[in-house]
């Protein structure tokens, strides 16, 4: 009987899985080799750039911006130092330095805007600070200084004042400034001479407080050119400081014999 062949059949590897295997693995070793290397660049990154510190120093430009408006504060609130809190400033002396404000830094006379002071104290003054506003008295109880015009919103002038206005110089001398947790500060000296109150002092002289100066009590220099002689023994007056854009608001005022 005639023996039929055997018929084998071999079992047909599939290398199409085989390679997608390969390709996966190589994927996987890639993804790796770029996690290790973006890893690796970050702490180098890391060790060769030095921290930037904060500055510490005002620039000389600051200095004299700061020192302006320590001036013009001085005009008004020189009665009212120290300054722990800004909105306990008299409301009549917060519009009195508006007024003052207007017309030194705006040339602004005899017409002033709500608006315009707004701005004034926006500019000036820690954001906290509230304003009322209302007709500006006379310090001796004349009739105002300026009326307000509550339809139009406007300050306008009131003339015919029979008696002087309350008048003192001060002298201001910047000591030290430095930057601090985000805050200028500027240590001063601050002289005060030439009380006028309808009549003027026939003392002379210059004081190292408000209260000596309306009182002609003790002036300790009787010329600007003898400062260095007394300096050391001047109060100082700190005046502290947030930036804002291009803006110095004033948060305190605080003295130290």
């Amino acid at each position: 009987m005639e023996e039929k062949p055997q018929v084998i059949y071999k079992i047909r590897k599939s290398t199409g899985k085989t390679v997608t295997i390969v390709i996966l693995i190589l994927l996987l070793v890639v993804l790796l080799g770029y996690i290790l290397y973006t890893n690796y660049n970050e702490i180098l990154t890391k060790k060769e750039t030095p921290k930037v510190s904060e500055r510490t120093e005002m620039y000389y430009s600051e200095v004299n911006t700061i020192l302006d408006q320590i001036r013009l504060y001085n005009e008004v609130f020189k009665e009212s130092y120290p300054i722990t809190d800004v909105n306990k400033i008299d409301n009549q002396l917060k519009l009195q330095f508006g007024i003052l404000a207007l017309e030194k830094t705006e040339n602004i006379h005899n017409y002033y805007k709500v608006d315009d002071l707004k701005e004034m104290y926006y500019n000036y003054f820690s954001h906290s600070m509230k304003v009322i506003y209302e007709d500006i008295k006379c310090p001796v109880n004349d009739k105002n200084l300026y009326d307000l015009n509550t339809e139009t919103n406007t300050y306008t002038e009131v003339s015919d004042h029979e008696h002087g206005m309350i008048t003192m110089n001060a002298d201001t001398y910047v000591t030290s400034t430095k930057i601090e947790d985000s805050k200028y500060i500027v240590n001063t000296h601050i002289l005060y001479s030439s009380y006028c109150n309808g009549t003027c002092s026939p003392e002379g002289g210059y004081y190292k407080t408000y209260e000596d100066c309306v009182k002609s009590n003790n002036p300790v220099i009787f010329k600007t050119s003898q400062y260095d002689e007394v300096k050391d023994d001047l109060p100082v007056t700190t005046f502290t400081f947030l930036k804002e854009k291009n803006h110095f608001l004033l948060e305190s005022v605080e003295i130290k014999d």
